[in-house]
């Protein structure tokens, strides 16, 4: 059985998924649109992929976390990320700004659900992932944010990347 999550547990899990938003756009900043473009030589996606990503994240986790806190046991259909990016072709997006206020609007949203009368041991199953409670769902969200926050500063150590938009 998951253990009670006390007020202070929610709202430093509330208050991490909030300043993600800003974090991101901190970190793409000054960035010029050929710095955002680059892919890493192995593979993998570009700054503005790994942006346009979390607002997709940001979107269809909303979704999910409400299944979860409405639903009894909902199951979680997984997606192919690399298909969503390619599908949104989010690489010649116009504005990578507009794709950090769409992921902001969207986590806006689930800190309103968060902040609400949540039962925090619900239960969901994921596809691919198994069965997890609303607290685990959100410390995962969390991680896999960050771990793309992480993502994007190894990106900016790459040549060419670190391009400053001409002033």
């Amino acid at each position: 059985m998951e253990r009670i999550v006390h007020s202070a547990d929610r709202l430093e899990l509330i208050e991490a998924l909030k300043a993600i938003p800003d974090q991101v756009y901190a970190a793409v900043d000054g960035l010029a649109e050929t710095g955002l473009r680059v892919r890493p030589a192995q593979g993998g996606w570009s700054i503005k992929e790994v942006v346009g990503h979390l607002a997709w994240k940001a979107e269809t986790w909303y979704g999910r976390l409400y299944m979860v806190a409405t639903q009894t046991d909902p199951v979680l259909v997984g997606r192919d990320q690399d298909q969503a990016v390619l599908d949104h072709d989010y690489q010649n997006a116009d504005s990578v700004t507009a794709m950090v206020d769409m992921m902001r609007e969207w986590q806006n949203k689930t800190v309103a659900l968060l902040s609400g009368t949540v039962d925090w041991s619900r239960l969901g199953r994921h596809t691919e992932m198994g069965r997890r409670s609303f607290k685990q769902w959100v410390e995962y969200l969390i991680d896999a944010e960050r771990g793309h926050l992480r993502q994007i500063e190894d990106l900016k150590a790459a040549p060419g990347v670190a391009i400053v938009r001409p002033a």
